[in-house]
């Protein structure tokens, strides 16, 4: 019997054999991946069986030699004849099916995506990945294309599969009603992504020739418009501020935006609703000198029973109970997605303040319920101290903005307007922005950014009417251009008789 080892990023095959001095050794035979061990432990417990406990060679190597023979003798693969005092041409068994890498006609693209699901998805994907990516290939691939045979899913194929697409009813997240809407270009797109790197994959293991370009890569996607995010002015966020009696609402309002203009900590929703009490310092001293902070690194998120089973519960520190029976998914506690995202964020006082006021009120309603708080140590929690989940404070922000008659604006626009104050508020300091908001790539800060370079050069062109092409404007020359002429004059006044020749020389 043949075993398997991870090695590192290596996978081996162990197995033992018998050399020609009759001792017993130990033989590793080290791939790429999990899928390419199946395939050889499954080939040299065949051969084993077979020939005895022997150096097993490679696949090709061994059917290339049958081949070989069979061509030498002239004789069909299986003959037991002699044929003019040769050797017996052994029977060239059945190649077991499992035993080399299953050709691209013998499986259905579903089939495929089983496998690249079990093989590559567990291993690479996160918790809420995992969750979405095996939704799009449950409810809008397999259903679809899922049937055809792996060499069937062509360029055309595709391009005319994601053109469809966009007349089929949108599945709606779990627990949640139906909308009648269709598949928008945005969600073909994340189905695109998911059918290209499997595609990837399936080169890779050799299931489609590596040779040949991706299918994927050429198809062709619907247009898709680039929607700008709808963000409030600063002046309008900090006019909604004090009308928000939504506590809190307002709390996670704070958390994300820019609160009273100044700094704050720019955080994802789930980072907000992951927060809790052991990483928040807000004491006296830490507010006077300045030291307030948060440590970022877990976050609340809603992922599929499916995904903490398969992926072992892996990153999640803490499940919480279903709050409806027979639900399909779970609210979990788990680390941040990316390295970047674990971080440390200064507060401004005044939110440091709010804190502690907020603390002060949570203690009082622990101790008013007793044992019907469900106490979890969450900054953010509803009144009875369960989690509160994101849709939760996206739908209060909706229902604000009606009540109080600004414009709908989704949560996440809060932290793009903290960052945008923040660029401006530091004059373009990307890096130290792009550690307040937890970006893995400076580019998201950067994008950004560039809407603050426009706004600037609107203020520019406004400087420049008024400082040259207005009115007040003396013969055409700027109040900036005399404010050089008068500072150069001062300079030169204040040379030395040999300064002054100097430059007078260095001019010419």
């Amino acid at each position: 019997m043949a075993a398997i080892k991870q090695r590192k990023t290596k996978y081996s095959v162990i197995y033992w054999y018998v050399n020609e001095q009759g001792e017993r050794k130990q033989k590793w035979d080290t791939v790429d991946t999990v899928s390419e061990a199946k395939s050889r432990k499954v080939f040299v417990e065949f051969y084993q069986e077979r020939y005895g406990q022997v150096i097993v060679p490679n696949e090709e190597t061994y059917f290339q030699r049958v081949a070989d023979e069979k061509a030498k003798t002239g004789k069909e693969d299986g003959t037991d004849e002699h044929d003019s005092g040769s050797e017996p041409i052994r029977r060239r068994p059945p190649t077991p099916k499992s035993a080399v890498t299953p050709q691209k006609d013998d499986i259905t693209f579903s089939e495929f995506l089983k496998h690249y699901v079990k093989v590559y998805g567990t291993s690479k994907w996160s918790m809420s990945t995992y969750s979405g990516k095996t939704g799009l290939i449950r409810n809008y691939i397999d259903p679809y294309i899922g049937d055809k045979k792996l060499s069937e899913i062509t360029t055309e194929c595709l391009s005319e599969y994601y053109n469809d697409l966009l007349s089929v009813e949108r599945v709606p997240p779990a627990n949640r009603k139906k909308t009648g809407e269709c598949v928008a270009p945005s969600g073909v797109k994340k189905i695109h992504d998911v059918i290209r790197s499997a595609l990837n994959q399936a080169m890779k293991w050799n299931y489609l020739d590596p040779m040949m370009q991706n299918p994927a890569k050429l198809a062709t996607l619907p247009t898709m418009k680039k929607m700008k995010r709808k963000v409030w002015s600063v002046s309008t966020f900090r006019e909604a501020l004090p009308r928000d009696e939504d506590d809190i609402l307002a709390l996670a309002m704070n958390l994300s935006g820019c609160a009273l203009l100044a700094f704050s900590c720019s955080l994802r929703v789930g980072e907000i609703t992951g927060l809790t009490w052991d990483c928040v310092f807000i004491d006296e001293e830490s507010i006077e000198n300045g030291n307030a902070r948060v440590i970022i690194n877990k976050e609340v998120a809603r992922v599929s029973i499916e995904a903490l089973q398969k992926l072992n519960e892996r990153d999640v520190l803490a499940t919480f109970p279903a709050q409806k029976p027979h639900c399909t998914t779970r609210l979990v506690l788990k680390t941040p997605k990316t390295e970047t995202s674990t971080r440390v964020v200064w507060l401004p006082k005044t939110v440091a303040h709010m804190l502690v006021e907020h603390r002060k009120k949570q203690e009082e309603l622990k101790e008013f319920l007793g044992v019907d708080y469900h106490d979890y140590n969450l900054v953010v929690a509803l009144e009875n101290g369960n989690p509160v989940e994101s849709r939760i404070i996206r739908k209060r922000l909706q229902v604000f903005c009606d009540a109080a008659g600004y414009e709908r604006v989704d949560f996440h626009s809060l932290r793009h307007l903290s960052t945008k104050y923040k660029l401006k508020l530091t004059q373009g300091d990307i890096k130290s922005v792009q550690g307040d908001t937890g970006h893995a790539e400076a580019q998201m800060v950067t994008d950004v950014y560039s809407e603050i370079e426009d706004e600037n050069r609107r203020e520019n062109a406004a400087r420049m009417e008024a400082d040259f092409y207005s009115p007040t404007a003396k013969n055409g020359k700027s109040s900036a251009t005399e404010d050089i002429g008068e500072a150069l004059a001062a300079i030169l006044k204040n040379l030395s008789p040999e300064q002054l020749a100097a430059l007078v020389s260095a001019v010419r």
